[in-house]
């Protein structure tokens, strides 16, 4: 599994600077992806950082095995889901009774990334009837459809049902994916897996799956598209009923 490498232009290498971060996502609760080079996937959030600031203690799953393959992992990552992007790595985690039950504990990293920009801010897109459709295609011949739940310049997240599929492997990249977009049509674009965080089941036993793509160079027109698409989102939401 491929992971995000620490972008040197958004590198924070200072401890406390390092730390501070940290307590600003516990005290805000700001969800975060963890995702491990084997595969596991969970949503999780920082619960705090250790008096005497070494370590970090990040919340568990409800999942026994999920939790020790994780602890287990020689490689996991973390990307926070704000539109402050924080990114950090981890070579090993264990599970140590903190003061609230069962936690993750790590060694405070020593880099983090930390982004502010526009291309992070999401916009939920709309259901039902009007859900927009993403074409995925598997190989020459077959094609999947996923369903757009939101939206940023930046990127995409989809669900889809079913079992698990091949194709969304974390850091792959999608060649020939398209939207079809309400008035513009078809618009084409490739698109990298960036995080498979949530599988839920629905009463009948349907596999629901959650998945973030993120853009890979898109041209100048399918940017303008999206932008003016986003911004019709923004106008529709503030729009009174």
């Amino acid at each position: 599994m491929t992971h995000h490498e620490i972008n040197p232009q958004f590198a924070i290498h200072n401890h406390v600077e390092i730390v501070h971060v940290l307590n600003e996502l516990a005290k805000h609760h700001v969800l975060i992806n963890l995702t491990t080079h084997e595969g596991d996937a969970l949503v999780t959030a920082v619960l705090y950082v250790s008096g005497d600031r070494h370590f970090v203690c990040i919340d568990v799953s409800s999942d026994d095995a999920v939790n020790q393959r994780i602890a287990d992992s020689k490689l996991v990552s973390f990307e926070t889901q704000s539109e402050i992007k924080v990114r950090w790595h981890s070579t090993h985690l264990q599970l140590v009774t903190a003061r609230d039950g069962l936690a993750f504990s790590l060694h405070v990293p020593s880099e983090i990334e930390r982004i502010q920009r526009r291309e992070y801010f999401r916009l939920y897109t709309p259901q039902g009837s009007g859900v927009l459709k993403c074409k995925v295609p598997l190989d020459e011949e077959n094609v999947i459809e996923v369903a757009l739940v939101d939206m940023s310049a930046g990127g995409i997240g989809v669900t889809y049902r079913g079992a698990s599929n091949d194709v969304f492997v974390q850091g792959a990249i999608l060649e020939g994916c398209s939207i079809d977009f309400p008035e513009i049509g078809r618009v084409p674009m490739s698109l990298r897996v960036c995080g498979i965080w949530q599988s839920t089941s629905t009463k009948s036993g349907e596999h629901i799956h959650r998945i973030g793509m993120e853009f890979v160079g898109l041209s100048r027109g399918v940017t303008n598209v999206i932008q003016r698409y986003m911004i019709h989102l923004e106008a529709e939401k503030i729009t009174p009923t």
